[in-house]
């Protein structure tokens, strides 16, 4: 759920006008908030060791999170464009 108010947020800052600096804060947030369950669960009985693939998730997620947070920043710019005429 945190998820989409980080999303929206970095809407409003594209509908504002604020810098490119809230897409990649956005991306970091959404990432930092969902490995941080994953990691949680890593630290429980039975232990797995961090593997190569994790890796591979954790880098793709990056590039996820990053391209929505992008999305969602250029949704709002275009939204200020358009009720502005």
């Amino acid at each position: 759920m945190s998820e989409f108010l980080i999303l929206a947020g970095v809407g409003f800052a594209g509908y504002t006008g604020s810098s490119w600096w809230w897409v990649l804060l956005a991306g970091m947030a959404m990432t930092i908030g969902t490995w941080w369950r994953k990691v949680q669960l890593l630290r429980q009985h039975p232990q797995v060791p961090f593997s190569s693939k994790m890796t591979t998730y954790l880098v793709a997620s990056i590039g996820i999170n990053l391209g929505f947070a992008a999305a969602s920043f250029l949704i709002g710019r275009t939204l200020r464009y358009l009720f502005q005429g």
